[in-house]
């Protein structure tokens, strides 16, 4: 073999290596950086995603089993964690369960799991029902966010809050919850960790504090526009050394 040949063979082998790295940095700034600032997972602990079931039959309501499986899609995906649990409210082992980095989807209403740990947060928002109809309420202030039950001119409207916090019970590791004042919120809910919509929620807040966001979905003749904010808090939560 030439040296000349040598030299192309070790030139081309280089260029490739260079690009590579290249792609894969762009894509860890672009995708996996910014998710992983949402979700902060701590990876030597479990996954648990906790889904709101309802009724003597303890039925498992649609948009929340979807909004897991968007959840987990986006764990594995950007992340490269393929181990996560999902279970329902009903079947929730706080034993078993409630140290792990846990992801409560669906409100109170559906998911009785969403108070045992949010009656353990300081979070400045809260569901209400008002006429039959569940809203997002500031617990200070008048602020409130709620959505249509039916659609006028093919629009549907609903509000959703999403919460990043420590556990409670084991405050190294996650705990997200998400939830609509009906379903369209809470199938949207998930995109918030998104590439592109988790790098601009990371570019904007400090993901270092416990935040509540309160999104707005509206859907649009079965067209669900990306959730914008609508509203937002830090809240504060004691830490453990």
């Amino acid at each position: 073999m030439s040296l000349e040949l040598v030299i192309n063979l070790v030139a081309s082998f280089l260029a490739f290596l260079i690009g590579w790295m290249a792609r894969t940095l762009l894509s860890y700034y672009r995708s996996t950086r910014p998710v992983a600032r949402l979700w902060q997972v701590n990876r030597h602990a479990p996954v648990t995603a906790v889904v709101g079931d309802h009724g003597e039959g303890r039925l498992l309501w649609e948009a929340d089993a979807l909004a897991a499986m968007n959840v987990r899609l986006s764990l594995a995906r950007e992340l490269k964690i393929h181990s996560i649990k999902t279970v329902r409210a009903s079947a929730f082992s706080m034993a078993a369960h409630a140290e792990d980095n846990v992801v409560v989807i669906g409100g109170p209403a559906m998911n009785q799991v969403w108070n045992i740990y949010a009656d353990r947060l300081d979070i400045p928002y809260e569901f209400k029902k008002v006429d039959d109809l569940y809203r997002i309420v500031a617990r200070e202030g008048d602020e409130s966010f709620g959505g249509t039950r039916g659609r006028e001119g093919g629009v549907k409207q609903d509000s959703g809050l999403v919460i990043f916090a420590w556990n409670p019970f084991e405050p190294g590791n996650r705990l997200i919850m998400m939830a609509g004042c009906g379903e369209l919120a809470t199938l949207a809910a998930p995109s918030t960790f998104s590439p592109e919509y988790a790098r601009k929620i990371a570019q904007r807040f400090d993901m270092s504090k416990p935040l509540a966001l309160v999104l707005s979905v509206e859907d649009v003749n079965d067209y669900v526009a990306k959730p914008k904010i609508a509203a937002w808090a830090y809240f504060p939560q004691p830490t453990v050394d």
